[in-house]
């Protein structure tokens, strides 16, 4: 007779310490758990949650939770967590059934793929030696950054480092870094495809045909770890790691055309997001609507920050820009009032459909919404920040105060990101505002009005993004800050060349 598998042999090695750090392994931290509907969760592995059910003062149970493919998640009882005369059953046990239930055929035929816990906390290399290396100032800047840069920072730069810089470069001494690697990681750059998330490491292939926006973004991605190499090897400079300024000085920014944002919602697009969001989730995105802010601005938002110095919001210091104010319309102040009733002063204003602060847990729900809403499937919660700031501009509003709603220094970024207009919008604004220049034209338009109208009727479109959109075939920037070496330059040219 087949034995049962034992805890050791169900438990992966990714969730032992997920294991042990879940808040609630003794009776006592369980009756410490105020009552509430939804049930509280501890994360075993990604996708795979354990959790107590304590709704009143007689039930408390064990529960396990899965997330499927589709984005759903489904759960389980496993047993009482506290005695109310059903008896109890233990961590140690409820850990067991979670995972053998975890285990189960079909569960696993539609649960999503199970992942370790953790992010990326160091570059994936310990150098060793005394050749100082390129992996040695990379381990040496990355740990002054991690003090110096805010943690989403330092976090990017890890998972730029370790997925382009560290599997070529890391073992190369660094006296001997010179232009022609530098060409190695355009090349390296181009020909590997983006990594986003957890998804697995795709391999190195040729690529003879790439798009102008897929050219801009490894272009932007090749600038980034420029920027990266040159502080490091500046700082190895700096303590005298090496001798040679060569290092640091060949590494040379290349210039890149500047790509508008342009997936931006309609009202009735924003009407049909709503619609498709959940409770919490819906009040997030008004208020992103209302004001413009990043989600780490509106998670941060505290119940006296509203109307606290007048008619808006104050809005905290975020990434590296200085705290500001944001004034609202009419509605906008309604909402944010009604957000606020019957919370003390230091609560936050949004928490999310289980009743924490917004941090990183509107992403799924979020991407569910515009799928259910049938909006582009590009679109992130960002996009509400674009839609507030090119609503305003439609509406004629100077740049300079979108600026300042926006928590920008100066309008160059909103001119460039956020000062686009829909070209149906720019459309208009042509047909209808240009001064009369010739009567007998003028007339003539009036007698072929119907031949204009239905001229113009048979370009519309049912998707307005697309409307006169004209791929645009050149790469170079009217005005380079940036030098660049002009082989690098001309390897990315050579892409989209014809």
């Amino acid at each position: 007779m087949k034995s049962l598998p034992t805890l050791s042999e169900l438990v992966p090695p990714g969730a032992v310490q997920a294991i042990e750090a879940c808040p609630f392994a003794n009776e006592a931290a369980i009756s410490a758990l105020r009552y509430r509907e939804a049930p509280y969760w501890h994360s075993l592995l990604r996708c795979r949650h354990l959790g107590i059910h304590r709704p009143d003062s007689r039930i408390c149970n064990w529960t396990a939770r899965i997330l499927t493919k589709d984005k759903r998640y489904i759960q389980k009882c496993l047993g009482p967590a506290l005695n109310h005369g059903r008896g109890q059953v233990a961590f140690d046990l409820a850990v067991e059934r979670a995972f053998a239930w975890f285990e189960q055929s079909d569960v696993q035929k539609i649960a999503n793929e199970p992942k370790p816990l953790g992010r990326t906390r160091e570059i994936s290399i310990c150098p060793i030696g005394e050749v100082y290396t390129v992996g040695h100032a990379l381990r040496d800047y990355t740990d002054w950054t991690r003090l110096a840069r805010s943690p989403g920072g330092h976090y990017n730069n890890l998972v730029l480092i370790n997925h382009h810089l560290i599997p070529s470069f890391a073992h190369l001494p660094l006296e001997e870094f010179d232009a022609g690697h530098v060409l190695a990681l355009a090349k390296q750059v181009i020909e590997t495809p983006p990594r986003f998330g957890f998804m697995p490491y795709s391999s190195r292939q040729e690529v003879q045909e790439l798009s102008v926006d897929v050219v801009r973004r490894r272009k932007r991605t090749f600038n980034s770890l420029l920027s990266i190499l040159r502080m490091a090897f500046r700082h190895a400079w700096d303590n005298s790691r090496i001798q040679s300024e060569r290092p640091w000085r060949c590494l040379h920014r290349i210039p890149v055309v500047h790509s508008p944002r342009t997936i931006f919602l309609t009202r009735d697009e924003c009407q049909r997001l709503l619609e498709a969001c959940t409770p919490a989730l819906t009040k997030l995105v008004l208020a992103a609507l209302y004001t413009g802010c990043r989600v780490g601005e509106l998670g941060a938002l505290r119940v006296d920050d509203v109307g606290r110095q007048g008619f808006g919001i104050r809005v905290g210091a975020f990434k590296t820009g200085p705290a500001r104010f944001v004034f609202l319309p009419d509605e906008g102040m309604a909402f944010f009032l009604a957000c606020c009733e019957g919370k003390q002063d230091r609560d936050p204003v949004f928490t999310s459909d289980m009743g924490r602060v917004w941090r990183r847990q509107h992403g799924n729900l979020f991407r569910r919404a515009v799928s259910e809403a049938h909006l582009p499937k590009s679109f992130v919660f960002h996009g509400l920040r674009h839609t507030y700031a090119s609503d305003l501009v439609r509406a004629g509003v100077p740049l300079e105060v979108v600026a300042k709603q926006l928590g920008h220094a100066n309008t160059i970024t909103v001119s460039n990101t956020y000062g686009h207009l829909s070209e149906q919008f720019r459309e208009e604004q042509i047909r209808t505002r240009f001064s009369p220049l010739s009567q007998a034209h003028r007339a003539l338009a009036v007698d072929n009005r119907s031949d204009l109208e239905h001229l113009w009727h048979s370009f519309q479109r049912n998707d307005w993004r697309d409307y006169a959109q004209v791929e645009s075939k050149g790469l170079q920037a009217r005005q380079a800050f940036a030098r660049g070496n002009p082989e690098i330059i001309q390897l990315f040219g050579r892409l989209t060349a014809g």
